[in-house]
């Protein structure tokens, strides 16, 4: 098997709520090089990957076709029970078609299970405040050319959980859980920073609070949390 796109924690978290799940019919997308398809098909789904790039693509026994998250997918509406989508909407021009995308091929009640870089823990939080930018844009100059010949490895949409939440909502789903990947024990050097932003915010009014959705954005598991959020959701009957 190839090399592992997603963190091996991710990948464990998934493969041990699924394990708990009724076997089905799965979606994953983007499936990179297929390992987390591989562990899925193991427990005993019937499982289909679709990714824009099929060249990194090497588990054995399962079809893979060729398709744009940003732009319709090829299968038809209420195909499938669930679709895992793990650090995949950062890398979209459009992460609202791809959201679109799972609710029209899920079944009612079916669950989406997302993965992405939490870019609101205190960690990245600074890094923006010190660099202005939440994750590093690389030069195509520095490999010697003038344009890259595609962006798909890149981080072009910085999804904070608030807007993920907007348009999961928006398109008729209902957040289950949100979880992350592990504890990132240096962090705990940064509280201070966190109590002190807390405590400004503790004075602002409630509808200043409900604007910046503040329950969310500062609550522990995203302001201290890991490298990545885990959201699951279900898709409305």
């Amino acid at each position: 098997m190839g090399e592992v796109l997603a963190r091996i924690e991710t990948h464990d978290w998934i493969i041990d709520a699924l394990s708990r799940e009724p076997k089905g019919i799965l979606l994953d997308a983007p499936a990179g090089t297929g390992e987390l398809a591989q562990r899925i098909k193991d427990l005993g789904f019937s499982v289909f990957c679709c990714d824009i790039n099929l060249s990194s693509f090497s588990a054995t026994g399962i079809e893979i076709k060729k398709g744009d998250l940003n732009q319709c997918l090829p299968y038809p509406s209420g195909k499938f029970d669930f679709i895992t989508c793990i650090e995949g909407l950062e890398h979209l021009e459009n992460p609202f078609n791809a959201i679109r995308e799972f609710n029209r091929l899920l079944k009612p009640g079916g669950k989406l299970i997302i993965s992405l870089p939490n870019y609101l823990n205190i960690e990245r939080r600074l890094r923006f405040l010190v660099t202005g930018l939440f994750s590093k844009i690389p030069s195509p100059r520095t490999l010697g050319k003038e344009r890259f010949e595609n962006l798909w490895m890149l981080h072009l949409i910085p999804m904070t959980y608030p807007i993920l939440k907007l348009i999961l909502e928006h398109e008729g789903f209902k957040i289950l859980s949100i979880d992350k990947d592990k504890e990132k024990k240096r962090m705990k050097w940064l509280l201070p920073l966190v109590w002190g932003i807390r405590l400004y915010c503790f004075f602002w009014s409630k509808k200043q609070k409900e604007n910046y959705h503040l329950k969310d954005t500062l609550s522990p598991l995203l302001i201290m949390g890991g490298n990545t959020l885990i959201v699951t959701a279900i898709k409305g009957n």
